[in-house]
């Protein structure tokens, strides 16, 4: 079947002018619908939402399903951007809890930020998923579209920046290639590394609904000036949560559908397929930092779990996605 909201998407063409701030649209969109239950189960499989858990939906589901609805208001005047292209730096998912997979869900969408960046504009899509009239989850997507500027940065302390600001001045003095933590939690999946085959662009757009040309041959990268197909930054998140979540249920935790979590993640580089990488994990239980030891032992109803996915090319580690996840 012929997805017309994609090609609608592909020939957009957005009246902007380099000279001029772009405005986002104050557009909302709101869906209802009955979750398709073959095709969640396909998306969990490709995903490794493991038996146990998959009675709920993955928490990266929402962006699958409300994809359609992001690609709408993207590819409708005055957008001020081309929908094909756009680079993923960021996703945020708060759960309140995760709906089962045959739920009625009513979705929402709508723009919530802009931000100058030096390689473009970042804009945040709000996505949000309600049952039973309770707001279920919710997630923001940070994206950015890459456009050469007139002048320098007019804009201080935008949207993305205000977001991950504090989280990457503490990062700047790690340095990955002497990396003492996070630890590999070798117990996961009874491995160290995680394959981004070389197809696994296509079968997750296949699944997911995101034909965005940068993940789909080495031949639409470079149209889009990567010098190869890039993995999606949904599924590398979505693999990783699946094998964390999976291992807290080893642990005899509850269902992740019964506990609240606040799940933060930017995509540091692209991952180029096809890449081995290691997936690196710790938790509050572990940090080295006194104060932190402080804070966790005044919440110990609180689990706080960081993992990178990291790869290494010839002597040195490139990191490719950092995540936070709070639990409680």
């Amino acid at each position: 079947m012929i997805n017309t909201g994609l090609i609608k998407a592909a020939f957009y063409t957005p009246d902007n002018n380099e000279l001029i701030k772009p405005l986002l649209p104050e557009t909302t969109l709101t869906r209802v619908i009955l979750i398709n239950v073959p095709h969640c189960q396909q998306y969990n499989r490709l995903v490794n939402w493991q038996p146990g858990i998959v009675s709920v939906i993955h928490p990266n589901y929402l962006q699958v399903l409300t994809l359609p609805m992001q690609l709408a208001m993207m590819a409708s005047k005055p957008f001020p951007f081309k929908p094909m292209g756009l680079v993923h730096l960021a996703n945020n998912i708060e759960v309140n809890f995760l709906p089962k997979i045959d739920s009625k869900l009513t979705l929402k969408t709508s723009f919530s930020g802009l931000q100058w960046h030096k390689k473009g504009w970042v804009f945040a899509v709000l996505s949000e998923g309600i049952v039973d009239e309770k707001l279920a989850i919710s997630g923001t997507s940070f994206y950015l579209s890459r456009q050469r500027h007139a002048s320098k940065d007019p804009f201080k302390n935008g949207l993305y920046e205000t977001a991950f600001s504090e989280h990457e001045k503490s990062e700047q003095k790690r340095n990955v290639n002497q990396h003492r933590g996070p630890r590999f939690m070798s117990n996961i999946n009874g491995c160290d590394s995680v394959l981004f085959p070389l197809g696994i662009g296509r079968r997750y757009a296949h699944a997911s609904g995101d034909y965005n040309p940068i993940h789909l041959t080495r031949w639409t990268a470079k149209l889009m000036g990567f010098k190869q197909a890039i993995a999606h930054g949904m599924y590398s998140k979505a693999i990783c949560l699946s094998q964390i979540m999976k291992h807290e249920m080893t642990l005899g935790q509850t269902c992740p559908s019964q506990g609240k979590m606040l799940i933060t993640s930017k995509f540091m580089q692209p991952i180029y397929l096809p890449t081995n990488c290691e997936l690196r994990v710790s938790s509050n239980n572990e940090k080295t930092d006194p104060e932190l030891n402080g804070i966790a032992a005044k919440h110990k109803d609180i689990k706080e779990i960081e993992f990178s996915l990291v790869s290494k090319v010839r002597s040195k580690y490139r990191e490719h996605l950092r995540t936070q996840i709070v639990m409680g």
